[in-house]
């Protein structure tokens, strides 16, 4: 019952629309449609140049910066720091899924509802 209600366009524009203007400003949402905010300490892993989902690349410079935008500073070593202060480290260590690129765009409320992604991780 719940997917075809959530399916319906008068439902699921206002809940993506709502993702959209909270989550981009407040997390840096890159609205991949499958979020794991509760996974990474409240950070999107989606930043990553890389887009990687599971962790730093490796290519870390030793101040912390991006291998590939070395005036940036590694989303990971954000994630890390930030888990660390919420004692959320062992959150990290689950593997996530690799990105499914066809819920881009998508709400991943709406996903989760649907069972498309598995639900968040509650605090």
């Amino acid at each position: 019952m719940a997917r075809e209600f959530l399916s319906n366009p008068i439902f699921y524009y206002p809940i993506l629309w709502s993702e959209k203007i909270f989550k981009k400003p407040v997390f840096g949402c890159n609205e991949c449609g499958q979020c794991i905010l509760s996974y990474t300490a409240l950070t999107c892993p989606m930043n990553c140049p890389k887009q990687l989902r599971n962790g730093p690349c490796g290519g870390t410079r030793p101040e912390g910066k991006c291998e590939v935008y070395p005036d940036r500073a590694c989303v990971w070593n954000k994630i890390h720091r930030r888990a660390r202060k919420f004692r959320r480290l062992y959150l990290l260590e689950e593997i996530q899924p690799c990105v499914d690129w066809t819920l881009e765009g998508t709400s991943a409320w709406v996903n989760v509802f649907q069972g498309k992604i598995k639900p968040p991780r509650l605090w």
